[in-house]
This record gives structure tokens, C-alpha cells and sequence, in this order.
């Protein structure tokens, strides 16, 4: 309940001060108020008696000097009465007096006031004199006393939130501290540490986290040892392979050229042989592309292209002449090569892991191309979406197990992002069926400028 209503440590610890000094104050000033009450009562008392006192010493030395207000009984009955007050005597003092001649007694009556009675002895053995009096200044003496308790009070209240707002300050500027680290550490300030701090409740969990994040950078200062050793190793072996690789294709194009016409295990060898070693080169290119991007040397080389003629021909070249390609000749300024990487690789995925018809949608508005690659395959399951851009992830359980490197959605999306654009996936329906869709969007540089990544950034991706 309080957690709702007051989220915030601040506004607790505040609140919580307040009601500390509030019900001390309140407390200190109920008993002190009770005690200064009695105290008021029992002055206004001693000095109704003592003046009473008085009245009846003076009454011994001159029996005729009796106060205009004094009550006068003899043996119980009262024979004077000048203010009429006998009712308010109480009968059970009247009795004490009269049974203890040479005393005093007294009792406090409603409406501040006091009854007091006395029995002189000696030569007036049977006269019995009794008072009723206010008890002077009480209500002016309680009211000033609740002034001034009341601004005790107020006080106290004021006091208590200046200690609060002290004691909030005192606690919550750590965790201030604390925030403003874990902020800086979020943002990716890897020599940022948790600020010390003289609350003992803290010193701990900044300790404990100090150490968390020293293991962190050293565990992270071990991963990226592994991946820049990783990728030189890919670099060397990609420039080792790409040499013989380079005498081989054309080698098993002349192959197949040669073999053509033998419908016998020798011309389905030489078919074998010429598309896996154009694979194997293709792969080897794209190690390499990768190895440079990841070194920051991607160069873009922006020009006019028109975007239907070349997609046409790159689809061709590749044998995709099935793959239908919508809409109108536009001519967009960007980096051919890799518009071609992109989409070809979106295609590329969409026949090995789609289902035909695969089509090719072209799209323009100011400044931005749009390619979309759609097929009529399964889609994408929920739990591997998250992951498809990655480089080398295969999504095998989501598409038919159909072989590639899991590299063609990573190659595709970084590609687009070094032409300021982005690849997302879209499971949709197209034309009144469910379609997979891959919408590439790259920059056209006749209103903007397509942009590159800095060194060593890794796009998310790869099926």
C-alpha cells in the first residue's frame, strides 16, 4: 500500500521523519499540557485557600468581620447565605468540616470553581464558614499554554522537515551517485566505477558491484582477444583460399562448358564441380567483405544506378530468372555492388529457404529506396527472429534444412547499413496470402548521404 502511494524512497524517508518528530512533539506536549493543567488548577487552589485562610485569622481577631460571600452554618443549618451558594456546597464537605473543627477542606467544583470550609473552635465551637470561588485565571492560563504548545508543535513539524530533507539528502545522494554510475556503465563507459560512499548499507553493494564489473571488463577484454584472433584467422584463411579458388572457377566453368552435351556422370560432375566451387569463391568474398567492414576499410563508391536494369541482370547472372522483379525504372544514387549484395543475398535466402512464388518489389520516395523480397514460404518462428541477422546463426528449425553459411541476412543487413539504410523482416499477408518479407532500405544519395559504421561494429543477423 505504501509502495503505491509513495514510490518514491525520498517522499518515505521525508514522510517518515516528519511523523517521527510529529508524534514526539504531540507527545511531549500532551504530558507536558496534562502537567501544566494540574499545575494551573493547583495554584488557583492554594491561593483561593490561602486568601480563605486568611479571611478566617482576620475573622478570630474581629468576629464581625465576616466576607460579604462567606456562608455561615451552626450545627448543619445554614443561617447565612448573602450570595445564595449554600446549594453549592457539597454536603460531604460540609460534614468533614464540621466533624473537624480547626481544618481546612476544601473541594474542586465544576465550571472552575472551588468550595472550601472551615470550623474556627474555641469561642465559636458550633459556627461552621464556607466559600464558593472561581479559580482565577485557569482558562487564561490554559488557553496561553496552548498557544504556545501549538506552536511547539508547529515547530516541531517545520524542524522535522528540515531534518528530513537532511536525512533524505544524506541517503539519497549516494544512491544519486549510484544511478549516475550505472547510467554511464549502461551507455557502454566501460571505466566507469560505483562512486565510495559512507553509508555503510551501500558500501557493500557498490563493492560487490566494482567487483562484478572488473570481472566483466576482464571477461570482455578476453572476448574481444578471442575475436580479433578469430577474425584474422578467417582473414588469413579467406586470402590463402582465394588464390587457388581463383584458378579454379574458371577452370570448372571451362569444365562444364566442355561437358555440356555428356548427359553421363562426367558432365553432371563437371555441373557439380563448377557450382560448388563458385559457392566456395562466393563465400571466401564474402569472408573477406566481412574482415574489411569489421576493420572499418568498406569503401562505398556512389553512382547513378538505374535499380531495375541492374537488379535484372544480377538475378540473371545468378540463374533467378524466375524471380519476377515489380516495379518501375528508377534511378537512384548509391553503391551498385553493394545493392547488389544486399538483395541478391535476400534472394538467395528467400529460394533456399522460402517457398516460390519469390518476387522482388521496387519502391522510391525522397531520399530512401525501398527493395522488398517476398516468398510464400513458413516464415520466421517468433523465438529465432531476434536472432536471423546475426552472422553464422541458422535458423534450421524455422526454414527446410538446406544448407548455407548463415551468412547471407548478416551480409545483407550490413551492407545496407553501410548505405544508410537497414534490412527488417515482416511476416504479412501479400496479395490475400501469408508471405515472408524482407524490406531492404537504403539511402539515395542524391538527398542524403549513405552512411558507414565505424571499425569493428558487428550488425545483429544471419540465417
Amino acid at each position: 500500500m505504501i509502495a503505491r502511494l509513495l514510490p518514491s524512497l525520498r517522499a518515505r524517508v521525508l514522510l517518515g521523519t516528519v511523523l517521527v518528530v510529529l508524534v514526539t512533539a504531540l507527545g511531549a506536549g500532551g504530558a507536558t499540557a496534562l502537567s501544566a493543567r494540574s499545575w494551573a488548577y493547583q495554584d488557583a487552589q492554594d491561593a483561593a485557600l490561602a486568601t480563605f485562610t486568611d479571611e478566617m485569622a482576620a475573622l478570630r481577631d474581629n468576629p464581625m468581620d465576616v466576607p460579604a460571600d462567606v456562608i455561615v452554618t451552626v450545627g448543619g443549618e445554614v443561617i447565612a447565605d448573602p450570595r445564595a451558594t449554600a446549594d453549592l456546597v457539597p454536603t460531604d464537605l460540609r460534614a468533614n468540616v464540621d466533624r473537624n473543627p480547626t481544618l481546612f477542606r476544601f473541594e474542586r467544583l465544576s465550571s472552575e470553581r472551588i468550595a472550601i470550609g472551615y470550623q474556627p473552635g474555641g469561642d465559636f465551637p458550633t459556627r461552621s464558614y464556607f466559600v464558593v470561588r472561581p479559580l482565577l485565571d485557569v482558562s487564561e492560563r490554559l488557553n496561553h499554554l496552548m498557544t504556545i504548545l501549538a506552536a511547539a508543535v508547529a515547530g516541531s513539524v517545520v524542524l522535522g522537515i528540515a531534518l528530513g530533507a537532511f536525512v533524505v539528502r544524506s541517503v539519497v545522494r549516494p544512491l544519486k551517485n549510484v544511478e549516475s554510475a550505472a547510467k554511464r556503465i549502461a551507455a557502454g563507459d566501460d571505466g566507469v566505477r560505483m562512486p565510495p560512499t559512507d553509508v555503510r548499507e551501500l558500501q557493500d553493494v557498490t563493492a560487490s558491484l566494482n567487483d562484478m564489473l572488473d570481472e566483466q571488463d576482464a571477461a570482455l577484454t578476453v572476448l574481444k582477444e578471442e575475436e580479433q584472433r578469430a577474425q584474422r584467422f578467417v582473414a588469413d584463411v579467406s586470402h590463402e583460399l582465394r588464390s587457388p579458388l581463383a584458378a579454379m572457377v574458371p577452370a570448372a566453368e571451362v569444365l562444364q562448358e566442355e561437358l555440356a552435351d555428356d548427359p553421363g556422370y562426367a558432365g553432371r560432375a563437371a555441373s557439380l564441380v563448377s557450382r560448388e566451387v563458385t559457392a566456395m569463391a562466393a563465400l571466401v568474398e564474402d569472408l573477406l567483405e566481412m574482415t574489411r567492414r569489421d576493420a572499418g576499410l568498406a569503401d562505398i563508391s556512389v553512382e547513378t544506378v538505374d535499380v531495375l536494369r541492374v537488379l535484372t541482370d544480377a538475378l540473371d547472372r545468378r540463374g533467378w530468372s524466375d524471380v519476377e522483379i515489380r516495379g518501375s525504372t528508377i534511378s537512384v544514387s548509391t553503391d551498385p555492388r553493394r545493392l547488389v549484395a544486399v538483395v541478391t543475398n535476400l534472394v538467395g535466402n528467400a529460394v533456399r529457404h522460402g517457398a516460390s512464388p519469390v518476387s522482388v518489389h521496387i519502391s522510391h520516395r525522397p531520399g530512401v529506396l525501398t527493395v522488398a523480397v517476398v516468398d510464400r514460404g513458413p516464415g520466421v518462428p517468433a523465438e529465432h527472429v531476434s536472432r536471423i541477422f546475426e552472422r553464422l546463426y541458422k535458423a534450421s528449425d524455422a526454414r527446410t534444412r538446406t544448407g548455407g553459411a548463415g551468412l547471407g541476412l548478416a551480409i545483407a543487413r550490413e551492407n545496407a547499413q553501410l548505405l544508410g539504410g537497414d534490412v527488417r523482416y515482416l511476416r504479412t499477408d501479400v496479395e490475400g496470402s501469408p508471405a515472408t518479407v524482407f524490406v531492404a532500405e537504403v539511402a539515395d544519395s542524391q538527398t542524403r548521404p549513405p552512411t558507414t559504421r565505424p571499425p569493428h561494429s558487428r550488425s545483429t543477423g544471419g540465417t
